[in-house]
């Protein structure tokens, strides 16, 4: 999964894209930057996605989680009274 929209307001990123120095979270502007830490949650969020490996590996591996859950639950839809093995 390669990040090509800012995280923000979803723009396309400009080469090079401003980021967050602790995560590498990509930004369109600094003015982006700035509303997603105060207001879009990124403060809460930062340290995760650093611990997580950075924005790009910590969205990767949020949305495998999403999928996961959703394939276990038709699995587990599919074969009511049998074993799913997901």
């Amino acid at each position: 999964m390669v990040l090509i929209n800012c995280a923000c307001c979803a723009a396309p990123l400009p080469h090079p894209a401003k980021q967050c120095s602790r995560c590498k979270t990509l930004y369109c502007s600094p003015t982006c930057q700035k509303q997603h830490w105060e207001q879009g949650g990124h403060d809460k969020l930062c340290r995760k996605i650093r611990k997580g490996g950075g924005a790009e590996q910590y969205h990767a591996d949020t949305k495998f989680k999403e999928a996961v859950t959703v394939a276990a639950e038709a699995c587990k839809e599919d074969a009511k009274g049998q074993t799913c093995y997901i």
